[in-house]
């Protein structure tokens, strides 16, 4: 891709920057950003470190540059010593109307949705600009942020000129091992032989062995069943799962041969291990493989990867030390300029990390009547501590599409809100009518700052998926934090007492709680010991979800329909391949799908597993809306998706 090519998408683009960090990575540190919200500039100040972009990993030392569109994979280690660098995430968007050539040539090059990586001849020129374009964004003032903009353009012409005297971008050199240690930290629980690891690096077995020995002192294959041990580890430390499954979930088809490996590994059988670990929970840390450091095992669901798993990170970031993983602490600069906070209360949080899950009370006076006539000034716990609101809010934006649902069951509405979808326009198709006069602020992913400012809120509501975002939400308004995976009806009572609507939220629960036991007897009656699961086909192959996914437990649950043997003691959605679906063996199947995996569904309903299934066989496939189904979480929502399985369950022929 030569800089002509790119040149006709910049000079056509309105670009924004979004924001610029910096932060410093140490021996043994890890910065892994699995999913980057936006387009993305990293250039590395100083040091030496690894760099890897969707899983092909590279040395860099001081002055390198490399770009990623949004959703690519970015992991920075192997630091020797202190090695510090910028990040810079930024939006492009063609400006309308454009050109059909235009539109053409992004769909051929997009060069904001490419990964490369240089290193510039003039690097220090790169820095210098990239540095005072930082001290600018700090400064947060709508001037400077206007600034920045101006830097941006500067910035990408010198980058543009220094790829344009290079030619057109060659291949990377790549680092072997890191690359070998990424595929092996994300594959370990797949068949893995040597042949196949130098197969997929196009490198020779016997110079990848030599290179891991001089870097690691052990060989891939030794590396792979130390990656087995300690996973293994952690699952007998954190969950109650059998030795069989941990065993699979870590790459050993034989329990048995799985158990003396693990006793060689740590001088204990897995069950004895386990023992330990809750006699002398401090004493039984994880053991260190050597001198990198490798992500912790889990199991993620696909619905939840938004979550934010540290404090102020990027989606799915993590940082490791050694074996342990630690918080990430990226600094956030402010996208708005400081304002003061003139909504209806305050809020205090506790640093601490206060993880409670979130609770109304209402100050008591002395006039009893008083205090029937108001909840305020009422005291809420959330997920940044005691939060204290001194009126009723009168201007609420949201910044999840459960809290509108929640407010508009409460005959309320917000001002603002979010959408779930990518396109930055719909609300969901159950609310539109009763949102007509709401307006869009951006998506869940990427909240419009300057158009939450613009509404005036007095009141934002937004969950921990929003971490990054706190501090900016608290310079426009009080913002109250939840949990994204609290209970519908807990959220339901804290927003009852915020609207002084304690009655009419009650008044919902025990609609649906006489709804679903209704319904609970019914299955019994017609299903009897009919078993019924919730699946969702993904990158090739199933999800499961057991009751203790959000959706989950709305089946098994709240509906009392019986869970497959096989799903029993599931504590979180797992995957599995085709040839373990016959293991589930539903009597009923509830299939998640829409036009985005349709494919993933394709590859699932056309095999002849699938198609040998009882469920199949007798017309029990029941294929509903992913989004409808798993996104929205409010009284509405929730009551829709239990209508719809009462519809297909009783009303089928």
């Amino acid at each position: 891709m030569s800089v002509l090519d790119q040149l006709p998408l910049w000079q056509h683009s309105a670009i924004r920057v979004l924001d610029i960090r910096r932060d410093a990575i140490g021996p043994g540190d890890r910065l892994r950003l699995s999913r980057l919200p936006a387009s993305a500039f990293l250039l590395l100040a100083s040091g030496e470190a690894s760099v890897a972009i969707d899983g092909r990993a590279h040395p860099a030392t001081a002055g390198y540059v490399c770009h990623a569109g949004k959703g690519a994979a970015l992991t920075i280690d192997g630091a020797q010593q202190t090695t510090s660098f910028y990040l810079l995430y930024y939006k492009a968007a063609l400006v309308a109307p454009a050109r059909r050539e235009l539109l053409r040539m992004q769909r051929e090059i997009d060069p904001f949705g490419a990964r490369y990586a240089l290193a510039p001849p003039r690097p220090l020129q790169l820095q210098i600009r990239m540095e005072e374009m930082y001290r600018q964004w700090q400064l947060r003032t709508p001037l400077e942020r206007f600034h920045v903009r101006g830097l941006f353009h500067q910035w990408i012409y010198e980058l543009l000129k220094q790829l344009h005297e290079l030619g057109e971008l060659g291949p990377l050199r790549t680092d072997p091992v890191r690359q070998a240690m990424l595929y092996i930290e994300e594959r370990y629980a797949e068949p893995i032989t040597l042949q196949e690891l130098a197969s997929h690096l196009q490198y020779g077995t016997r110079q990848l062995q030599r290179q891991f020995k001089a870097r690691l002192r052990t060989g891939p294959m030794e590396y792979v069943n130390q990656v087995r041990m300690q996973q293994a580890e952690h699952l007998l430390r954190t969950t109650n799962a059998p030795i069989r499954e941990i065993a699979e979930a870590v790459g050993y088809a034989d329990s048995y041969y799985f158990s003396r490996a693990f006793k060689k590994h740590t001088s204990l059988s897995p069950a004895q291990y386990r023992t330990e670990c809750r006699r002398n929970p401090l004493q039984m840390s994880p053991l260190s493989i050597g001198a990198e450091g490798v992500l912790p095992y889990s199991v993620t669901d696909d619905e939840n990867h938004y979550h934010y798993i540290n404090g102020g990170e990027t989606p799915l970031l993590k940082r490791t030390k050694g074996t342990l993983a630690v918080s990430l602490l990226l600094s956030v600069m402010l996208i708005i300029g400081a304002c003061s906070n003139n909504g209806a209360g305050t809020g205090t949080a506790n640093q601490g990390g206060n993880t409670t899950p979130p609770a109304a009370t209402q100050n008591t006076g002395n006039n009893a009547a008083d205090q029937a006539q108001s909840n305020y000034p009422l005291t809420i716990k959330d997920l940044k501590g005691d939060f204290t609101l001194e009126q009723k809010p009168t201007r609420i934006v949201v910044l999840d599409n459960k809290f509108a649902d929640q407010l508009v069951a409460l005959d309320e509405k917000p001002i603002g809100s979010v959408t779930s979808a990518g396109d930055d326009k719909d609300f969901p198709a159950y609310l539109m009518d009763k949102m007509t006069d709401v307006k869009v602020l951006g998506t869940r992913d990427e909240p419009n700052m300057e158009a939450i400012l613009e509404m005036d809120p007095d009141l934002i509501l937004c969950t921990g998926f929003q971490e990054q975002f706190y501090e900016q939400f608290s310079q426009i308004a009080p913002t109250l934090m939840l949990d994204f995976d609290e209970d519908w009806r807990d959220t339901l009572v804290t927003l009852g007492k915020i609207m002084e609507k304690d009655e009419e939220a009650q008044s919902l629960l025990t609609a649906y709680e006489t709804k679903t036991a209704e319904l609970r007897q019914k299955f019994a009656e017609k299903l009897g010991d009919e078993t019924v699961a919730l699946i969702r086909p993904r990158d090739g192959g199933i999800r499961v979800h057991p009751p203790a996914h959000r959706t989950g437990a709305i089946l098994y649950n709240d509906l009392g329909l019986k869970l497959p043997p096989a799903m029993e003691g599931q504590d979180d959605t797992y995957q599995i391949s085709m040839e373990v679906l016959p293991d589930i063996n539903a009597d009923h199947y509830f299939m998640l799908a829409n036009v985005m995996f349709q494919e993933d569904v394709d590859s699932v309903i056309n095999t002849d597993i699938w198609k040998a299934q009882k469920a199949v066989q007798q017309g029990h496939v029941y294929t509903v809306d992913t989004t409808q189904w798993i996104a929205y979480y409010g009284p509405i929502a929730i009551n829709l998706i239990v209508d719809e399985i009462a519809e297909l369950l009783l009303d089928e022929a």
